[in-house]
């Protein structure tokens, strides 16, 4: 069967003197080679995976001069091919027919190499490689008319993985020993960063499965107040809930609570905040519950703070309900938002800002509720809320 070659061929490189001057850097390419170093070794300071392989193939790019950039990695819960220019149904065909037949791949496998582009892959036989099926079927349509890239192993895994740099042109300087030599360059940090960023991800799904294992009921929001994970036993106690409603108001108030705490501090990484803890009780019809917010750090889940919920059944007598405080101590709603803030150990500050009031107006409720409940200080508050 005779093959026809789709778009131009590739010229053969040509090779660089033993007397000639390697390439030289430019500051604007001293400056891209920093940021691709940054971007390689702080896979954690991304939200997620996908993020972090987008920046690189970004940063590494615009580097290299390369049209498109596509990343191969098995992590846990992610797309095995990522890529942010081409279209995911032009990822899962390489990966489900042409990923088998790819010459590239096979040649990588064969000579064992780490940093590559077309000419150190096929040499002499790139006729052969421009008449296969890889290139005519898949390659050339999609306009990849030269690639180069990093392919590593992955400890613990099956599979390599492999970043690929592709050129709309063939035989570009950029793609031929220039490339290859910043690759070479970057090589040590991207093999860094895949580790980091392979066993955060492993580290995250044991904690998942951890997490899913306890009987408590466990939520994760992240600090724009999404569920970011749920356990199943949160997901039973909130189904089992006649008012599910007013279980969520007070969970969404902790939640809240605490994002505004964090931002107003504007220190989301900061020690100060790690032992923060709130506490509320709530009472449904069918039980009375304890929600209890606090603080996840970057070093478990990701770039972000978290914030933790735990929900857990209590005797539904140990605090009061709003309506009983009210109506013991002629609280208002204002007052009684103050009270049940002062019981969780927040400062007047904080409350302010919780609340959305002024630093003036948060004393004066405080000195309000000391009045009103009778008690002299902070620490007496929770037992009067709790009719201790």
């Amino acid at each position: 069967m005779t093959h026809v070659v789709r778009g131009p061929i590739t010229p053969e490189p040509q090779k660089r003197k033993k007397d000639e001057a390697p390439f030289a850097l430019t500051p604007r390419d001293h400056d891209r080679l920093h940021a691709a170093f940054a971007v390689l070794l702080s896979p954690l300071d991304a939200v997620d995976a996908e993020q972090w392989r987008g920046e690189v193939g970004r940063v590494l790019g615009e580097l290299l001069g390369a049209d498109r950039s596509a990343f191969h990695l098995e992590i846990p819960g992610v797309p095995v091919l990522y890529s942010e220019d081409y279209k995911q149904s032009t990822l899962d065909d390489y990966l489900q027919h042409y990923e088998k037949i790819d010459l590239g791949r096979i040649r990588r496998e064969q000579l064992d190499l780490e940093v590559w582009n077309r000419w150190r892959l096929h040499g002499p036989k790139l006729r052969e490689f421009w008449e296969s099926e890889i290139h005519q079927d898949f390659l050339a349509p999609n306009h990849i008319f030269d690639s180069m890239g990093i392919t590593v192993p992955v400890r613990g895994g099956s599979n390599p993985a492999t970043i690929y740099f592709h050129s709309e042109k063939p035989g570009t300087p950029q793609f031929g020993e220039r490339g290859v030599s910043l690759l070479s360059l970057l090589l040590p940090a991207f093999k860094a960063g895949v580790r980091d960023l392979v066993r955060y991800s492993r580290q995250r799904e044991s904690l998942t499965i951890h997490l899913d294992s306890l009987a408590e009921g466990i939520r994760v929001c992240d600090l724009a107040g999404r569920t970011v994970h749920q356990n199943p036993a949160f997901t039973v106690l909130i189904e089992s809930e006649r008012e599910p409603e007013k279980l969520e108001r007070a969970i969404f108030d902790v939640v809240h609570t605490l994002i505004g705490l964090s931002r107003e501090r504007a220190l989301r990484d900061s020690p100060a905040l790690a032992g923060k803890r709130l506490v509320q009780e709530v009472h449904c019809p069918r039980a009375s519950y304890e929600v209890r917010g606090s603080y996840l750090g970057r070093e478990l889940l990701g770039a972000e703070l978290r914030v933790a919920i735990s929900l857990s059944k209590v005797a539904p007598h140990t605090t009061l309900s709003d309506t009983a405080l009210q109506e013991k101590f002629g609280l208002t709603i204002r007052e009684l938002e103050v009270a049940r803030r002062l019981s969780h150990g927040l400062s007047t500050k904080e409350i302010a800002a919780s609340c959305g009031i002024s630093l003036h107006t948060a004393r004066r409720h405080t000195e309000k509720v000391f009045q009103k409940l009778g008690v002299r200080n902070r620490s007496q508050v929770g037992p009067k809320l709790r009719a201790d």
